[in-house]
């Protein structure tokens, strides 16, 4: 599992290591020299080629210094530009001194990137704050775009690590970026368009130390959230899905959902839908059983359709509730409805979490709960805006995680997964690719089927199950992806690389 570390966490733990005696000159030389390793590998060779290392003042500056030493002694012709001057304090005073190759000011900058094989971006790092200008705003402009020759130090200059915004509306883009001691949010973000392929690199910070508000699941975790079939097991004892959803305007939705919960292993899955929209989902995912609900004129979830519902509930272990439903005044109150029913983990997504927007607080007490929304539905839930939302996504999923007291899923890129304990995950697999109609029902499905498999061996419906959900979506998007891009990765395609996606993670 990796660390995701915001701003103020990297501060803590440097402050924890100072206090440990491990001082911020021994952090940057393992800093320098990871960064280095991979300048290395970009270039193929150092021997003979020309880096040039932009250099703010701080300890990002040092960490370039001390990597442009490193490649100085691998045969690279190392220049440092130093863009704010050579006034250096501290840990990067100390880099500085002992840097061995030529320095160059600001008016050098043009000749130097035109003639360089790599820039390294050391300008700053995790702690930037302010708007840029003056000479660093001058050098970030200049950079070529893409930046096929630039790796970044620890984030691309000009984001907020927190967030993956720009500050001040310029950032660095990058061809890498190394980063240090463990991912920051803002690179799951946005931050990907600009730090390109991103890397990690240890730096010596002792484990009891390490940490953050957040981590981010590897394969290994989610493959740890499985669960695995006993061999006597039949489709009852491995866990069942109910599915409400579709409508006569959005049957496909009802059998996306349908199809993820069979593909990712639920035992048995059983679509409750408005009787117009069955015969689509059974031609569709012929595994599912059905119970065909009365509906309104409209062709939506009525009221009364609870009555069908309400015998069978005791049949399963979680329920995904949502998608395609529609905001019918009546299908909305059915939703209301069944949520305060039920107390088996419940998957509320799409049009059902529309129901909640008024009170988002009635969620809180009862089971098991997970909120699927992207930045949206999210904000008409919380009251606030969609842009509100997208300028912070983990600070406005853990906030409406606590004031729900569900677990919330903020879909999009760098996917937010927080529990009202607080426990967070960021996702690190998918892209834009999963930017099509019908993607998020089919997380959906996987959550929810996760959730029952998991709550019949025992669990509690955790985060960390609903991190792995995501984390598998994700990756069967980017399996298909690998593919057919530039086509997107349909939720048709993510549905039928799931199963075999699902035994090589299980091993």
């Amino acid at each position: 599992m990796l660390d995701v570390l915001t701003a103020e966490d990297v501060r803590r733990q440097d402050a924890a290591c100072e206090a440990r005696g491990i001082t911020t000159e021994t952090l940057m030389g393992n800093a320098g020299f990871a960064v280095a390793r991979s300048a290395r590998r970009l270039l193929g060779t150092t021997y003979g080629k020309r880096v040039v290392i932009l250099c703010g003042k701080g300890n990002n500056a040092g960490d370039g210094l001390v990597s442009g030493r490193v490649l100085s002694s691998w045969g690279a012709s190392v220049t440092a530009v130093l863009l704010l001057g050579d006034d250096f304090t501290g840990s990067a005073l100390a880099a500085f001194e002992r840097f061995p190759g030529r320095t160059a000011g600001p008016d050098a900058l043009g000749l130097e990137i035109a003639r360089a094989d790599l820039i390294i971006d050391a300008i700053f790092g995790v702690g930037l704050s302010r708007d840029l200008e003056g000479p660093a705003r001058d050098a970030i402009l200049a950079l070529p775009h893409p930046g096929d020759r630039v790796l970044s130090v620890d984030v691309p200059s000009g984001m907020n690590a927190d967030t993956g915004l720009s500050v001040g509306g310029v950032c660095v883009n990058a061809r890498l970026t190394v980063t240090l001691g463990g991912l920051k949010p803002g690179l799951l973000f946005s931050g990907l368009v600009s730090a390109g392929r991103v890397e990690v690199a240890e730096i010596g910070v002792p484990a009891d130390l390490r940490g953050g508000v957040a981590h981010a699941l590897e394969i290994v975790d989610a493959a740890e959230q499985m669960r695995s079939r006993g061999a006597i097991a039949n489709k009852r004892s491995v866990g069942t899905v109910l599915v409400v959803a579709g409508s006569r305007a959005m049957p496909g939705a009802a059998a996306l959902v349908a199809g993820a919960s069979v593909h990712s292993g639920a035992g048995l899955t059983t679509v409750a839908a408005p009787e117009s929209v069955v015969p689509v989902v059974v031609s569709r995912i012929p595994e599912v059983t059905t119970i065909p609900l009365p509906e309104t004129s409209e062709g939506t979830l009525d009221l009364k359709g609870l009555e069908q519902i309400r015998p069978r509930l005791a049949e399963f272990h979680a329920i995904a509730i949502g998608p395609g439903l529609s905001r019918h005044p009546a299908a909305l109150e059915a939703v209301r409805a069944l949520v305060a029913e039920v107390s088996v983990p419940v998957v509320v997504d799409a049009d059902a979490i529309a129901a909640f927007a008024s009170n988002p607080e009635t969620l809180r007490g009862r089971g098991p709960t997970v909120l699927t929304p992207h930045a949206g539905e999210l904000a008409r839930l919380m009251g606030i805006t969609a842009e509100e939302v997208d300028s912070d996504r983990l600070s406005a999923t853990r906030a409406a995680a606590d004031r729900t007291g569900c677990t919330v899923v903020l879909k999009g890129p760098g996917t937010v997964i927080a529990s009202a304990g607080g426990e967070t995950y960021l996702n690190t697999t998918g892209g834009p690719w999963l930017a099509q109609g019908g993607t998020g029902d089919v997380l959906t499905g996987i959550v929810a089927s996760m959730l029952a498999q998991d709550a019949k061996s025992g669990g509690t419906g955790g985060p960390r199950v609903v991190a792995a959900a995501a984390f598998l979506h994700g990756l069967a998007g980017d399996r298909v992806a690998s593919r057919v891009r530039p086509h997107p990765a349909s939720a048709s395609m993510i549905l039928e690389a799931l199963p075999e996606l699902l035994h090589e993670v299980a091993g």
